[in-house]
């Protein structure tokens, strides 16, 4: 077996036949709930998860890994003289990473590396690859880490959420721009930028704010993937994936696949693109 392990945040959606190829790979869950009911994020899909919100009149919440749910992978390898390299959400979008580095500190010193993704689902599934490829070549875990800390900062996230509910109701917006957006149909255009939600422009009409999105993406031509995201909406999803694949024909288009945790954040309807540019 491996001598470095790979652990991902459930936020990055790791396909379970890669998790089943891998033994060195592990993932630790974040939860949502909606009152007194709990779920880890992949015990709920976001259509169960927004059926039951709209059903009791409570909005979803989130919590990061506890320092236990960390500690129960890692602690193992540790003993096993293991090192791990963990590969987090953007911190700016959760205190994850946060609270792995001071699990990393608690129980494995230099022996457990954090990698803040500075982003969410594909992007953070790509690192993983990476990782895993370079770990069975057995590249030391240092060059692992440098590599995927270039990776994330070639790394771009844009995201069209269809309704502003949710990010007023996660304290993201305030109540007033939540209404002005409702009734004017306003769709922002949100980007991570050093890994936090930032507003790239305001379009009425999600039809406008896409094709706003499109100008924004061909900036960018050098592009190694470009991963296709959506919350319940797979016509638009298919319909976003034959433009970009038309104005993109040699390069790899990916699912970008969004749980229950971003979905508690970002709502129904939801578009969303993350994409790494070649390094």
């Amino acid at each position: 077996m491996s001598q470095i392990h790979i652990v991902v945040d459930s936020i990055g959606q790791v396909p379970d036949e890669m998790l089943a190829g891998h033994p060195n790979l592990h993932v630790v869950a974040l939860k949502v709930r909606v009152g007194d009911q709990e779920w880890r994020e992949n015990e709920i899909s976001t259509k169960e998860l927004f059926h039951i919100s709209q059903e009791t009149k409570q909005h979803p919440k989130t919590s990061q890994p506890a320092p236990g749910d960390f500690i129960e992978v890692c602690q193992p390898l540790i003993k096993a003289g293991k090192e791990i390299i963990i590969i987090s959400v953007s911190g700016g979008l959760s205190g994850t990473a946060e609270g792995a580095r001071s699990v990393a500190n608690m129980i494995g010193g230099k022996k457990i590396h954090v990698i803040d993704s500075g982003t969410a689902s594909v992007g953070m599934v790509q690192m993983a690859k990476t990782a895993l490829e370079m770990a069975l070549v057995n590249c030391f875990a240092k060059d692992i880490v440098d590599r995927l800390e270039t990776m994330a900062k070639a790394t771009h996230t844009f995201l069209i959420p269809d309704t502003l509910e949710y990010l007023y109701k996660g304290g993201r917006i305030g109540g007033a721009s939540a209404l002005c957006g409702s009734i004017l149909q306003i769709r922002p255009l949100l980007y991570l930028v050093d890994g936090k939600v930032a507003v790239m422009d305001k379009v009425r009409t999600k039809q406008r704010v896409v094709n706003r999105m499109l100008d924004e993406l061909q900036k960018y031509q050098n592009l190694e993937y470009i991963g296709i995201g959506h919350i319940d909406v797979p016509e638009e999803g298919e319909a976003l994936r034959l433009r970009i694949q038309e104005m993109y024909p040699k390069t790899l288009i990916l699912p970008a696949k969004i749980g229950s945790v971003l979905g508690a954040h970002l709502g129904p309807g939801l578009l969303g693109l993350v994409f790494q540019e070649k390094i």
